[in-house]
């Protein structure tokens, strides 16, 4: 019966262990908006990047407010010009939105050719390009679908140009970066070599003992065994290191039915 029920929770353990691993996978495989509201270019998390930023900051791409051009990203410089943001952990990014800059003026500000870029480690990969995208309307939000299964610490657009740099601003009201996280496989821990068998008798008295996973799997057999009606009514149980005096080895016996229960804390040598 003791048996039965330490049977019963191993299982239970390993299924919800099972489940929490296959869930957290289903979940990291979910599209969805993968960086957060942020507040500045380090806020909650991550962090926006520009190669120059005029006006707004990078961070106010990710801001999901879209305004004029003084609170959204906009930059002066020459083109080629990059913006984009840093994970800090990696992720798949499997499409990306763009808004123009909320206003009739700076409308035209908004890139037209461009590559999606994700950064490797070593150097950025391309993972789309897109060429005279023109005619955009204040308000629009364009979608990009890319085939990409790779995970990247970070992405970032590199500009090349742009619908007509009003004002001589090249600016973008909203970039949104969907996709998943890369799911983390969780440590499994490995079963130990060794375990310390504490046998708890009726008289309250508990009996340790420091042995091989082979030992303590042997005397659970043979305590399967007894309990189903088979079996002798002892066990014999090498004392091994606790040997004390000059025994070339000693044995403890125990009765089976002055067993309370028994525990098994596995541990590694390794």
């Amino acid at each position: 019966m003791k048996k039965v029920l330490v049977k019963i929770l191993l299982s239970l353990s390993i299924g919800l262990a099972a489940l929490s691993t296959s869930n957290a996978h289903a979940a990291g495989l979910e599209s969805i908006n993968l960086v957060p509201k942020m507040t500045s270019n380090t806020a909650p998390s991550g962090e926006a990047f520009a190669s120059s930023s005029i006006g707004g900051q990078a961070y106010m791409l990710f801001d999901q407010v879209n305004t004029s051009y003084d609170y959204d990203w906009a930059t002066t410089a020459q083109l080629p010009a990059y913006v984009g943001y840093d994970f800090k952990e990696n992720a798949v990014v499997t499409k990306y939105t763009l808004s123009p800059t909320d206003s009739d003026t700076y409308v035209n500000g908004i890139p037209k050719t461009w590559t999606f870029q994700g950064w490797d480690g070593t150097q950025w990969i391309d993972l789309d390009k897109q060429q005279d995208q023109i005619n955009w309307k204040r308000g629009e939000n364009r979608e990009f679908a890319i085939i990409n299964s790779k995970s990247y610490s970070k992405y970032r657009l590199y500009i090349t140009a742009d619908n007509g740099r009003t004002g001589g601003y090249t600016c973008i009201g909203e970039l949104q970066l969907f996709g998943y996280k890369e799911p983390i496989t969780p440590d499994i821990p490995e079963m130990g070599n060794r375990a310390i068998l504490t046998v708890t008798m009726i008289t309250g008295l508990e009996k340790e003992f420091d042995l091989s996973m082979d030992e303590v799997l042997a005397f659970i057999n043979w305590y399967d065994a007894k309990d189903a009606g088979s079996g002798p009514s002892k066990y014999a149980i090498d004392k091994h290191n606790n040997n004390k005096g000059p025994f070339s080895n000693r044995k403890d016996y125990v009765i089976f039915n002055k067993i309370l229960t028994f525990e098994v804390s596995e541990y590694s040598t390794k």
